[in-house]
C-alpha cells in the first residue's frame, strides 16, 4: 500500500526556527553584550543592530524552506522521509526495525493540537531516528498503528483496535514530591547556577553590598564562604524540586497486552509505547538517601531508543516506589521479572581491594590540596574516612543471584546502589575477567552484557571468587 508524502503541520516551520534559536541564544547573547557600548560606539551599535535582525530573518526563512521540503508517507511497510532544503536525503526506515515510537506535546504543541512523534531504532544512536515535529494526534495514533501492522489487510482499517487495559500505575502527590526532594538534579542545577554566576560577575557590584553589610567584616572568611555555599545549595535545591516536579507530573504507566504506555511531564507532555519484546533488562537504583527512605526507582533497559535527559538510554518505568513494593507491581507489569532477597557476596579476601580503589584516588588528591592550600587543605582529610565508608559499601552490596533457569540479578554501588534483572535470553554475552592482582587472590569479575542503543550496555560485579563466577558461567550455557 502507497500513500502520497504529505508535509507536517505548517507550525513546524515555527517550532524548527525556535530549535535553531534555542542552539544559538549564547553566542548571540555574547555578541550583543560584548558589542556596541558606549557613545562613540553608537554606529556599531546599529550596524550590530540590522546584522541581527537579518540573521533572525534569515533563519525564520530556513524554518519555512525546512518544512516546505520535509515530507513523509508509508510505502512497503516502511516509513519514507525525504528532508533538506538545499542537499536532498532520504530516509526509509521498515517497519521492522523500529523499538519504540515517544509522543511528546509542548506547551507549543498543545496549543495547535499537535504533537511530535519520535521513531527510535536499535541502531539510531544517541538521538531518534526520525522525528515529526508537528503532527496532529490523530495522525500519531494512526502511524502508531502502522508500525505495528504487518500485512496489508490490516494497514487499510481506518478504525484500529483499541488494546485492553490490564494495569494501571500513576504517581501519587506525596510520591511526586519525594521524587523531587530526593533526586540527583541539585547537582546538575548548582553546576548552571555557578556558570551563570561567573558570566554575570562583572555585573555584580561586590563593593556596594559590602559596605551596606558591616557585619560581613567581623565574619572570619571561612564562615562566610560556608554561609554563601549553603544559601547556593538551598536556592540550587528548590530549583531541582520544582524541574524534577514538573518533568514527571502525572506520571502514568500503563499495561496494555503487549506494551507499555508510559505518559508523564506537566508542561511538556510525553508519552513513550514499549513493546515488551523490546525489554532487555530491569534495573534498580536505590541513592543514598533513598535507600535509607526505603525507596527506589526502576528503570527498563529496552533494545534501541534515543537518549533521554538525565535518564540515558533507559526509560523510568516506576520514577520512586517502596522497595517492598518492587515485587507485587512487577508482577502486575513484568511478570517475568522478580527481584532476590539473597545474593552470592564478594569474599571477605576483596574488602581490602574494594577499600582501596575507593581511598587511594581521594588519598592522592587531599595530599595534592594540603599541600597548595596549607592549613586550610588540612580539612580535605576529611573525605578519606567517607571513602573509606563508600568502599566498605560497595563491597557489602556486591553480588549476584540465579531465579531458576531463566533470570540473574547483579547488584552493585559506584555511589547509588543498582541492582539489576536479566533474562537468560536477553544476555548477549556473560564474561569472566581478571587481572593479573585478582587472579593471585583467586578473584575475577564477572560482566553481563546486553543489547541497548547503538553500542549496547554492560554491568560488572567485581571481586567474586572463582567458584561464584563459575556457578554464574554453569548457569548460563545449562541447556
Amino acid at each position: 500500500m502507497m500513500f502520497e508524502p504529505r508535509r507536517l503541520h505548517p507550525i513546524a516551520a515555527l517550532l524548527t526556527f525556535l530549535q535553531r534559536l534555542k542552539e544559538l541564544v549564547v553566542p548571540v547573547i555574547f555578541l550583543v553584550v560584548i558589542g556596541g557600548r558606549g557613545e562613540e560606539e553608537r554606529i556599531f551599535f546599529h550596524i550590530q543592530t540590522f546584522g541581527l535582525v537579518i540573521f533572525l530573518l534569515l533563519m525564520v526563512i530556513m524554518g519555512i524552506l525546512h518544512w516546505y521540503r520535509y515530507t513523509y508517507r508509508i510505502e512497503n511497510d516502511e516509513l519514507r522521509i525525504e528532508y533538506g532544503v538545499f542537499i536532498r536525503k532520504k530516509r526509509y526506515i521498515p517497519f521492522e526495525r523500529i523499538q519504540t515510537v515517544h509522543v511528546t506535546a509542548g506547551v507549543i504543541h498543545r496549543l495547535f493540537r499537535i504533537v511530535k512523534l519520535q521513531v527510535e531504532t536499535a541502531g539510531g544512536g544517541g538521538e531518534a531516528e526520525a522525528t515529526l515535529t508537528a503532527i496532529t494526534e490523530a495522525e500519531a495514533s494512526r502511524l502508531q498503528e502502522m508500525f505495528k501492522k504487518s500485512t496489508p489487510e490490516q494497514e487499510t482499517v481506518d478504525a484500529p483496535e483499541i488494546k485492553k487495559e490490564t494495569n494501571r500505575f500513576r504517581i501519587t502527590p506525596e510520591e511526586l514530591l519525594l521524587t523531587a526532594s530526593t533526586s540527583g538534579g541539585i547537582g546538575i542545577v548548582l553546576s548552571g547556577l555557578i556558570a551563570f554566576i561567573t558570566q554575570v560577575d562583572t555585573f555584580i557590584p561586590y563593593e556596594k553590598i559590602v559596605d551596606n553589610v558591616q557585619f560581613v567584616y567581623r565574619l572570619n572568611t571561612l564562615i562566610f564562604v560556608a554561609i554563601f555555599a549553603v544559601i547556593l545549595l538551598f536556592i540550587a535545591w528548590v530549583i531541582g524540586i520544582v524541574i524534577v516536579a514538573l518533568k514527571y507530573a502525572n506520571f502514568t504507566v500503563v499495561r496494555r497486552e503487549d506494551e507499555l504506555v508510559v505518559t508523564r511531564g506537566l508542561i511538556e507532555k510525553q508519552q513513550l509505547t514499549l513493546p515488551l519484546s523490546r525489554i532487555q533488562a530491569i534495573r534498580i537504583v536505590e541513592n543514598p538517601l533513598r535507600q535509607v527512605l526505603g525507596y527506589a526507582t526502576v528503570y527498563i533497559e529496552s533494545a534501541g531508543g534515543a537518549a533521554q535527559e538525565g535518564e540515558g538510554f533507559s526509560t523510568i518505568l516506576f520514577p520512586l516506589v517502596k522497595k517492598k513494593r518492587i515485587d507485587s507491581l512487577l508482577l502486575k507489569f513484568l511478570p517475568d521479572y522478580q527481584t532476590s532477597a539473597n545474593f552470592y557476596r564478594v569474599p571477605k579476601r576483596a574488602c581490602i581491594r574494594y577499600l582501596f580503589r575507593s581511598t587511594f584516588p581521594v588519598l592522592i588528591v587531599t595530599v595534592i590540596i594540603t599541600f597548595i592550600l596549607e592549613g586550610v587543605g588540612y580539612w580535605s582529610l576529611l573525605l578519606v574516612p567517607v571513602a573509606a565508608y563508600l568502599g566498605y559499601q560497595r563491597y557489602r552490596d556486591a553480588g549476584w543471584n540465579e531465579y531458576g533457569d531463566r533470570q540473574i540479578a547483579m547488584r552493585f554501588r559506584l555511589f547509588s546502589r543498582v541492582t539489576v534483572l536479566l533474562k537468560r535470553r536477553r544476555i548477549q554475552a556473560l564474561e569472566e575477567q581478571s587481572t593479573y592482582f585478582q587472579r593471585r587472590k583467586g578473584l575475577a569479575s564477572l560482566q553481563a552484557s546486553i543489547k541497548s542503543s547503538i553500542t549496547g550496555k554492560s554491568f560488572k560485579v567485581i571481586d567474586l571468587s572463582k567458584e561464584e563466577i563459575e556457578a554464574a558461567m554453569n548457569w548460563y550455557i545449562k541447556k
